[in-house]
């Protein structure tokens, strides 16, 4: 729904100005917090007054068959989205595994642009580890209300499909 310029809080004029070196993308080798100096995998060296470390994250890919089907995208980073909003241009079906915040977002996004959105969610009430069940249950049925469909206490079996991900196979059997 946002475009790049939409989400960045900062442009690279506000860091120069505010004298914060920000380097994206690069590898820490090492942090000697004696010397307060920051070596990169490129050897470059950056002394620090206040070192802020955003590591960023890497998406969880569960460990079960066909997680690795084409059509099977993962969610967190721009890519990532540019993948889904090519999947979602089609129409169709959409599932979604895990009722955290990133996940949650990623099934609005998808409804929104016409899919038919499942969510998929291992434990029993959404964003569990933020919400308290009752909370959490009010958050399901905000959600249902938007015509997604909520599937709680639900373990992911296997991804299916012969040349690219078809649909999800629950431990429980249903699909």
């Amino acid at each position: 729904e946002k475009s790049f310029s939409d989400i960045v809080i900062h442009d690279e004029a506000w860091y120069e100005a505010n004298k914060v070196v920000l380097r994206r993308g690069e590898t820490v080798a090492e942090i000697d917090r004696t010397q307060r100096v920051v070596r990169t995998a490129s050897g470059a060296m950056e002394p620090y007054d206040k070192l802020i470390v955003a590591t960023g994250s890497m998406p969880i890919i569960i460990p079960v068959p066909g997680a690795k089907l084409p059509g099977v995208v993962t969610f967190r980073d721009l890519d990532d989205v540019d993948a889904m909003l090519q999947a979602a241009a089609s129409g169709g079906r959409a599932v979604v595994i895990g009722g955290g915040l990133l996940g949650l977002e990623a099934a609005a996004g998808l409804a929104t642009k016409g899919m038919t959105v499942s969510v998929i969610h291992l434990m029993p009430t959404l964003m569990e580890r933020q919400l308290d069940p009752n909370a959490g249950y009010l958050l399901q049925r905000a959600i249902e209300q938007r015509g997604i469909e909520v599937v709680t206490s639900a373990n992911t079996k296997s991804i299916v499909g012969e040349t690219r991900v078809e649909g999800v196979l629950l431990d429980d059997g249903r699909t």
